[in-house]
């Protein structure tokens, strides 16, 4: 899903009674920010010449570049080769040597997690695999011969249908009914849904099986925690081995590139899949006392509360086990080291794709130093998607105490549309500044700026370095907080056939499961277009705040609303701390649904009890308890109006995006127009007394007058910052 081509942060502290000389000292460094804050170009293929290796140096120092993402060169004896390490570490070396910033990529192509190969070639039993599912519905009497499903097949049962239900204590079973790769049965007269599941290595139709540059290698289980093992054995530990010093003394974070279960197909199969290994069954036996294979029709079938009980179950190891056997793992590895993680995965944008390849991306961001999301595109129309997977990736650092978040920009449908070559660089600027409006601060590309010559390519990485300086420090100044409710999506996601439209987004599946991936879509992009600055917040980021004058707060964070979108299953923890949150005189809006259920009660009497008395008008709580049946995105942001003073106020507000920081005491603005034609704006700052500009395009700083009418070019940005 890409083309292949071939820090640390200075901490801005403003303490009260400084004189004049801190101030500019900060505006000579907006001026000239420091390599840190640049953009990182990915070199997968240094040359071995050390002249050359310092030409391409230089030559990406004159562009503007801070630094590289970069690897052993990926020769046919990737990772045995001397010759190639020593030069990789000579090219490190020298990059560190100029005060460039240098990451490790950890892997021959994508993804992540193949060693180039060396895993599966040492142990194919370790090759991803899923659980394929299919329901066929016929009426007898008729002799149907249905071609059977791929792989190992688990169950192949025939259930009568009556009044549209299934009875499932009558199924009769298909599996010795099999010849030549098909299922021959003579159905007796009604109607019958025959199901057929099997389990098979994920490789035809998912990512594994398509070419990537030049390549098609068969893909791990990262469920399973030897896999992760032998991949940092064969990987970090031979890097380690070179070195012969801490890895952290050299480079600033590894990159790991799209790692997952591999279980969303890239095209409609006619089967729905679910992530699995044999350790997933071994977990849920061990987890919930009973065998999974005596629930799996129920689990990926039935859709009440027994099938939602299943589910929410299964992908909580899934997410359990994704988490901890790579991410977790690699990130104490690099512990060790002295090495912060980082990196990006695979269709970071949808709610629907996440649940199969990770279970909850929120809990695999949470362990790694520098979560981060691809971008493949610097066309604007195409990257509303990001601003949601970039805030989500931004919340979950957050949440860690972290504050930095990568892109990887690899621009791959533009050359299709523009002749060959990338968008225009003024689209990119728009591209980009999404991404730092989310909340993205590092930049590690594939996107060469194309259009420029080294001049431009310098004021295009100047202005990203600019804003990621001043927007990087601090803590994300969100009153609002909106639940992720992967745990609701769980209940919902049965393995329907499904695939991927462009590349950012699920076609099929389960529809209650689609909706509830638009509902969360549809109110995050209210807040964004309505200039509400919000954070994501996930379950146990709930369980973890404490509710304090009335707001929940969770280290520098706090909000005065929460939102739940959706949100049918939770914790039992996490909704007490919400009604006590509710009855302190916090606001929460609940749309389309309130919580029945924990993650063990399908439904929760304690849950259930939770929402009555939010719901009850006899309740303390019951003012400050918002639900709304329908998402109605005026009516949303008139209760938000109701219910918070902006600090901020921008008109027109229509193509005009904004994200606000706090930094020692002190308030930064980041707008930017968002459109390809210039904006005069009336900008209102409702707190603060004296604000001044922070012009990125030209590194000028000047006083911000009430007053008078703030005009930005086609995709401009300002950042107005307290003073």
């Amino acid at each position: 899903m890409k083309l292949l081509l071939t820090g640390f942060c200075l901490g801005i502290v403003v303490f009260a009674g400084r004189t004049q000389t801190i101030d500019e000292s900060i505006a000579f460094k907006f001026r000239n920010p420091p390599l840190p804050y640049h953009m990182n170009l990915n070199v997968h293929h240094a040359p071995y010449e050390p002249a050359k290796q310092d030409m391409l140096l230089d030559s990406l120092l004159r562009c503007g570049y801070g630094g590289v993402a970069t690897n052993v060169n990926w020769t046919e004896d990737y990772l045995k080769n001397s010759e190639a390490f020593s030069s990789f570490f000579r090219f490190a070396r020298s990059a560190r040597n100029k005060g460039m910033e240098v990451w490790l990529y950890d892997e021959k192509g994508y993804p992540s997690g193949m060693a180039g190969g060396h895993i599966l070639s040492e142990h194919p039993e370790w090759e991803s695999e899923g659980m394929f599912f299919k329901d066929t519905v016929i009426t007898g009497p008729t002799k149907t011969g249905i071609p059977v499903l791929p792989g190992k097949l688990i169950i192949a049962t025939a259930f009568p249908l009556k009044n549209g239900e299934v009875q499932f204590e009558k199924g009769e079973d298909l599996r010795h009914r099999l010849t030549g790769g098909r299922l021959q049965w003579n159905a007796p007269g009604g109607t019958w849904k025959i199901v057929q599941i099997s389990s098979g290595a994920l490789y035809h139709g998912f990512q594994a099986g398509t070419n990537r540059a030049g390549e098609v290698l068969r893909y791990p289980s990262l469920l399973l925690p030897e896999v992760t093992d032998r991949f940092i054995e064969l990987t970090h530990k031979k890097y380690e081995e070179v070195s012969g010093s801490l890895l952290g003394d050299l480079f600033f974070s590894t990159f790991t590139d799209e790692p997952s279960s591999m279980a969303m197909p890239y095209h409609n199969l006619g089967y729905g899949v679910y992530p699995w290994k044999s350790n997933v069954s071994d977990a849920f036996k061990k987890r919930y006392g009973y065998n999974l294979q005596d629930r799996l029709i129920s689990l990926m079938l039935d859709s009440g509360r027994e099938g939602k009980k299943l589910r929410v179950q299964y992908f909580s190891i899934i997410a359990d086990l994704m988490s901890s056997n790579y991410f977790k793992k690699i990130k104490d590895h690099c512990r060790t080291q002295t090495l912060k993680t980082g990196g990006h995965l695979l269709l970071e944008e949808s709610m629907m794709a996440c649940v199969p390849l990770y279970g909850n991306i929120m809990s695999c961001f949470r362990q790694m130093d520098i979560p981060g999301i691809d971008v493949l595109t610097v066309m604007p129309d195409f990257t509303r998607r990001y601003m949601i997977s970039g805030r989500i990736a931004a919340s979950a650092a957050e949440l860690e105490g972290n504050s930095m978040v990568m892109s990887e920009i690899c621009p791959v449908p533009d050359y299709a549309i523009h002749s060959g070559k990338e968008a225009p660089t003024l689209h990119a600027k728009g591209v980009v500044n999404r991404q730092l409006v989310a909340g993205v601060t590092k930049f590690n590309n594939y996107m060469q700026l194309q259009h420029e010559n080294d001049a431009g390519k310098k004021a295009f990485n100047t202005y990203v370095a600019r804003v990621s300086m001043l927007m990087s420090a601090g803590v994300r100044a969100s009153r609002i907080a909106v639940y992720y409710p992967v745990e609701t999506m769980w209940s919902k996601y049965r393995p329907f056939p499904s695939s991927l439209r462009g590349w950012d987004d699920v076609q099929g599946g389960d529809s209650d499961a689609q909706q509830l991936d638009q509902l969360f879509i549809g109110v995050s992009n209210l807040l964004y277009e309505n200039q509400w600055e919000y954070s994501y917040i996930d379950n146990q980021g709930i369980c973890e705040s404490v509710v304090e004058d009335g707001k929940l707060r969770h280290g520098q964070s706090s909000w005065d609303v929460l939102i739940l979108p959706g949100v049918e299953t939770i914790s039992e923890e996490a909704m007490q701390t919400i009604s006590t949150f509710c009855k302190k005189g916090g606001k929460v809006i609940a749309i389309h649904a309130v919580p029945e259920n924990s993650l063990s009660a399908f439904p929760s009497s304690i849950v259930k009890k939770y929402t009555a008395d939010l719901l009850s008008a006899k309740t303390k709580s019951h003012q400050n308890f918002f639900f709304k049946k329908r998402f109605e995105p005026y009516g949303l942001n008139d209760l938000l109006s109701r219910l918070l003073e902006k600090e901020i106020v921008i008109f027109p507000k229509e193509n005009v995006f904004c994200s606000q920081k706090i930094a020692a005491g002190k308030n930064a603005y980041l707008i930017t127009n968002d459109n390809s034609h210039p904006k005069e704006l009336d900008v209102t700052i409702k707190k603060g007394k004296s604000f001044m500009c922070w012009n990125p395009q030209t590194g000028e700083t000047y006083p911000f007058i009430k007053d008078k009418k703030l005009r930005l070019g086609a995709f401009e940005s300002i950042i107005i910052k307290e003073d």
